[in-house]
């Protein structure tokens, strides 16, 4: 049987390739180039947009390890923190069929519009068609690589990275998820964009679960070979 690695390994791979026939897509679009490649002036300095986005990512990815290691791996810990930062964590033995309907699953849902937020509200105990971030989980939970994974694009999300819009993860949920490629001819650059930039951060949160796994194991390796008791996501 392969290993949670191996699988998460080859995910990232599948992953890296339809972002990359994605990205190269968009190249060929000049306004594409244009947009990504300026720079900001003022008293003197440049501001490279791609450095410093690259600077927030790893921020990101620090601050979600470092709370997955504050919290002792334990998913609990980490849902009960996420509600202190004011977002819903719902719990529902039948979410799954209801998240379905609207093509989600359990885990974090990012914001949403119309009756998709309306259905997600009901779930929450309000009402209305906006809905606010949140996690949906049935009553078990989630396995542990699927909730680092929504774990790290809820920190993405909350510390203000781009691709979590609603029309973002209508467009997300289209292209990636179900595999409608046609997608791009039918999309103006701004969707395109920030369709790039919600796969950007499914890519780094499946880099983020295998990155955790790495420690992980080294972990468990050094903890038997202390004779530690090994802490494990409860």
């Amino acid at each position: 049987m392969k290993s949670i690695f191996d699988k998460l390994n080859k995910i990232k791979l599948e992953t890296q390739d339809k972002f990359l026939s994605f990205s190269l897509r968009e190249t060929l679009n000049p306004d594409y180039q244009k947009g990504f490649n300026k720079k900001h002036f003022g008293k003197g300095c440049s501001l490279d947009i791609k450095a410093d986005g690259e600077k927030k990512i790893a921020e990101v990815k620090a601050r979600a390890m470092e709370l997955v290691n504050l919290y002792n791996k334990s998913t609990l810990g980490l849902l009960n923190y996420i509600e202190e930062r004011g977002y819903k964590v719902i719990r529902n033995p039948h979410c799954r069929k209801i998240l379905k309907l609207i093509e989600e699953k359990p885990g974090f849902i990012p914001e949403a519009n119309g009756v998709k937020a309306l259905l997600l509200n009901i779930l929450s105990g309000d009402f209305g068609f906006h809905s606010a971030p949140m996690f949906v989980l049935e009553t078990e939970g989630l396995p542990i690589t699927e909730f680092l994974h929504d774990f790290y694009l809820w920190v993405a999300m909350d510390m203000n990275l781009p691709g979590f819009e609603a029309d973002t993860r209508k467009l997300f949920i289209k292209y990636f998820v179900k595999g409608e490629d046609s997608l791009l001819k039918n999309i103006h650059i701004k969707q395109m964009l920030m369709l790039k930039e919600a796969v950007s951060r499914d890519k780094e949160a499946i880099e983020f679960v295998i990155d955790f796994e790495k420690i992980h194991k080294l972990s468990k390796t050094m903890q038997k070979e202390n004779g530690l008791p090994d802490k494990i996501f409860i």
